[in-house]
């Protein structure tokens, strides 16, 4: 993957440096020699006094253990990850009760799917099953839904035990089927009796990290594993890249695990210890569960004595080290006075403007001070080039910034560094305002800024550049649509920043919503087409036993041919228009009114039983008959044939359903027109 060129600066070059004197060579190596010397002496010193303390610091530290307080701090935390798995055992044996008390699997799975979202937090997913296994509802990431006809869990081991002995149980590491995760089920009996009518269970998914997350401050280094009773990995603080595998796999703690297993495996609740490779570990069992905690920190942080040691050397370091500065700073100024007018004279090498004569006013001499003095004029005249060099390269990089027809900003630690003109105008700012401005605030809500760096950061991990339309705002706080793309100026060293590119697709966006809306809609009358009518149907059919009671209405106009036989198509297409403003007059704004064909329509309604959707269809002839288009003299009026279908059980496709509503509609024609067909009561 190719990266943006980088700037680098230029040390003198070699033809440079060999127009030196020679002795120029061998007087900077004598300078270096002596100041060498120096520093070696003070490095001595204090590495002599450093050595001395820790000598004594190591006496102390060898006699202090810190075994109990670990496993103390290990004890606390299996304690709370033992309060948490009980306040999640009582959140599914509450829902279990509120289930036991309904007497029909459809009351159950209402209950569940009413209670269950206000009981997600304390797990990855829930879920309710009959005594076969067979999957009725769930809530997981992504909300309430019917289970699978597929999904089954009766082979499941824990599931055989739970409907053997119609007690709660927890399940060891499952992967799921569908999903390819791997999680551990915690599943109660709905018991009517003696008889296991349903099941509730939660699960907890080991990818989440929520097992083994609890609260309390943690040492430096200190790691916090969670395993089972055989010592495989359920949970681990850094990450998911060891969940699942035996801890031996875990460096810091391979050699306490050796000697764990060597020892049997023990699960006494009251603890183990040890103490290996600059660790001390310890492993503490959790109350009514197969797990044990382990926890491990650096044996460097130990406390009282060793902190009293560390002190007493930190002291007899510092004046070892302030006496020896001392030393050598006084011979270093005694040894460099010589040098202050080169000093002087380099310091404005390093001013605030650029130096309009670097070759000019460097003193000269003989010995080292007039060889030094040669090397950094010859350093200057070089630096001197390279600055203009690089100015010029920016002029060059403001100009292509300026020309680019898309908006370029550069962005390092979400600020905005650099920015081209049209960038600037996309976002209404001038370049002063743009410059320094965060990134989120170019964003229309900081949920979006967030969304989007999380997909960038995703993107450049993989080692592509990303690209997605996001809403932008301007500096009179307007929102707009823009295309976003971003890629890192350096792939191995992403903390260099990113380039952004926007481009305004608004216009784009409109025009792919208005050609979305057309598909859906007939052009005449603005009501739904037959496309979008079977897409929500179906979507009702999909979801009836959560979303019931529904009604399909079939109105056929009474009278139309002649219409547009007599006075002609745009008399005929406003009597249209009208039916479709009469019909949505007479129903709710989340109803579907359609136009299925000429002047067929329909309209369907959801959570509305048949008694309420004949009274609709009731209104809508009596709409209808009061239209009128006036024509010579005349108004033009139609009737309408109405027919009714409730969604029932027998009803289980959505051709059953239309095909009801129809001929509902076609008795209600072929009975004398204009009024109202219940399918399949009488005419009304």
């Amino acid at each position: 993957m190719k990266s943006f060129p980088r700037l680098k600066l230029r040390g003198p070059s070699a033809a440079a440096r060999s127009a030196l004197p020679p002795t120029a060579i061998e007087t900077s190596s004598r300078l270096r020699a002596e100041l060498l010397t120096a520093w070696v002496i003070l490095v001595t010193v204090v590495s002599l006094a450093i050595w001395l303390a820790l000598s004594q610091l190591a006496v102390t530290a060898a006699r202090i253990t810190d075994e109990d307080h670990e496993r103390a701090s290990a004890r606390a935390s299996a304690e709370a990850l033992t309060a948490l798995q009980r306040q999640r055992r009582n959140v599914i044996a509450s829902m279990a009760r509120l289930v036991q008390a309904q007497a029909t699997p459809e009351a159950r799975i209402q209950t569940f799917s009413l209670v269950a979202p206000g009981l997600d937090t304390a797990f990855s997913a829930l879920f309710l099953v009959d005594p076969d296994g067979r999957g009725l509802v769930r809530l997981d990431e992504q909300g309430l839904q019917l289970a699978p006809p597929h999904a089954s869990v009766l082979d499941r081991p824990y599931f055989q035990e739970m409907l053997r002995t119609r007690k709660p149980v927890m399940s060891p590491p499952v992967v799921g089927r569908d999903s390819g995760r791997t999680a551990i089920v915690m599943a109660q009996p709905v018991l009517d009796g003696q008889r296991v009518v349903a099941v509730v269970a939660g699960v907890l998914r080991l990818e989440s990290g929520d097992l083994g997350r609890l609260p309390g401050d943690r040492v430096a280094g200190a790691v916090r594993v969670i395993t089972d009773a055989q010592g495989h990995i359920l949970s681990h603080e850094a990450g998911l890249a060891l969940v699942g595998l035996p801890l031996s796999r875990e460096p810091r703690f391979a050699a306490a695990y050796d000697d764990w297993v060597a020892q049997g495996r023990p699960h006494d609740m009251v603890g183990f210890s040890f103490v290996a490779d600059g660790q001390v570990i310890a492993g503490i069992p959790v109350a009514d569960t197969p797990w044990i905690v382990w926890q491990s920190r650096p044996a460097a942080s130990l406390s009282g004595a060793l902190q009293d040691g560390l002190q007493h050397t930190l002291i007899l370091s510092l004046g070892a080290l302030w006496l020896a500065t001392l030393i050598g700073s006084a011979w270093t100024v005694w040894r460099l006075m010589p040098l202050g007018r080169l000093v002087r004279r380099t310091q404005r090498l390093v001013g605030p403007s650029a130096d309009p004569e670097p070759a000019a006013d460097w003193p000269r001499g003989g010995g080292e001070l007039g060889q030094l003095s040669d090397l950094l004029r010859q350093f200057a005249v070089e630096q001197s080039g390279l600055a203009h060099a690089n100015a010029e390269m920016q002029t060059r990089l403001k100009a292509v910034l300026a020309a680019a027809p898309v908006g370029v900003a550069f962005v390092r630690e979400g600020i905005v560094e650099l920015a081209s003109a049209e960038c600037c105008r996309l976002f209404g700012n001038d370049a002063p305002q743009m410059l320094g401005r965060p990134a989120r605030e170019l964003f229309e809500d900081a949920d979006g800024f967030v969304r989007f760096q999380q997909a960038a950061t995703g993107a450049a991990a993989l080692g592509v550049p990303y690209g997605g339309d996001w809403r932008l705002r301007r500096s009179d706080g307007l929102g707009f649509w823009a295309n976003l793309r971003s890629r890192p100026v350096d792939w191995e060293d992403l903390g260099l920043g990113e380039i952004w590119t926007v481009a305004d697709v608004t216009e784009q966006k409109l025009v792919r919503q208005r050609l979305e809306w057309q598909s859906r809609h007939d052009p005449l009358t603005g009501a739904a087409n037959r496309t979008f009518f079977d897409q929500r149907i179906a979507r009702v059919l999909g979801n009836r036993e959560l979303f019931s009671p529904a009604a399909l209405i079939f109105i056929d106009l009474d009278h139309f041919k002649p219409i547009n036989d007599t006075a002609g198509h745009l008399a005929g297409d406003e009597v249209l228009k009208l039916v479709v403003q009469a019909i949505a007059a007479q129903s709710r704004s989340g109803d579907l009114v359609v136009r299925l064909g000429g002047d067929e329509f329909a309209l369907l309604l959801e959570q509305c039983s048949g008694t309420a959707a004949l009274a609709v269809a009731q209104r809508i002839r009596v709409a209808v008959q009061e239209i009128g288009v006036p024509w010579e003299g005349t108004d033009l009026r139609v009737g309408a044939s109405i027919g009714v279908a409730e969604l029932t059980p027998d009803i289980r496709t959505a051709q059953d359903w239309v095909a009801a509503a129809d001929a509902a509609c076609y008795a209600a024609k072929t009975s004398g027109r204009n009024r109202v067909q219940v399918s399949p009561a009488k005419v009304k």
